[in-house]
């Protein structure tokens, strides 16, 4: 009977050991896909079910959420100094629903702004937390900053 319930909790402990290697695999493995997906603009739009973007204008593409106070803060930052960004095509994307971020973004008259996404590509594609700020040149990464970031800091990677 003791050899019988060893084998039972030795095999259990195998697959529970197997089962967790593998998601772990698998994690790495969107991660992966995720890194070499966010480095082209192109692909980042195209994963995200957007059209293609103008490559020859620097980008700045922004992940965010209503609810997240260091969202809130770097909205209505760009929205008092949106005449530093005229140069710069900004694009806003959220995984909640479209009328609660265009509310938001109302507050700030960031709206024009706002790409409509599949939330599902969204979170899959863009690992991690909000905000996240990616900044293209040439249709290109050359920054990437996760969480809240000023101002400054983006439109000195855009000089």
């Amino acid at each position: 009977m003791k050899k019988k319930l060893l084998l039972i909790i030795g095999l259990l402990v195998i697959g529970l050991l197997s089962w967790m290697g593998y998601s772990s695999v698998q994690k790495l493995n969107q991660k992966s896909k995720s890194e070499v997906i966010i480095q082209n603009l192109n692909s980042l739009t195209k994963n995200l079910g957007l059209n293609k973007a103008n490559t020859d204008q620097s980008t700045i593409f922004m992940y965010f959420n209503s609810d997240c106070h260091f969202c809130q803060r770097e909205m209505k930052e760009i929205g008092k100094n949106k005449a530093k960004f005229q140069n710069y095509k900004l694009l806003l994307a959220s995984f909640e629903p479209m009328e609660e971020a265009l509310e938001f973004l109302q507050q700030y008259n960031l709206t024009q702004h706002y790409v409509e996404v599949n939330p599902d590509s969204l979170t899959k594609t863009i690992r991690g937390g909000v905000p996240q700020t990616f900044i293209y040149k040439n249709g290109l990464l050359q920054k990437h900053f996760k969480g809240e970031v000023k101002i400054e800091a983006v439109l000195e990677v855009l000089e």
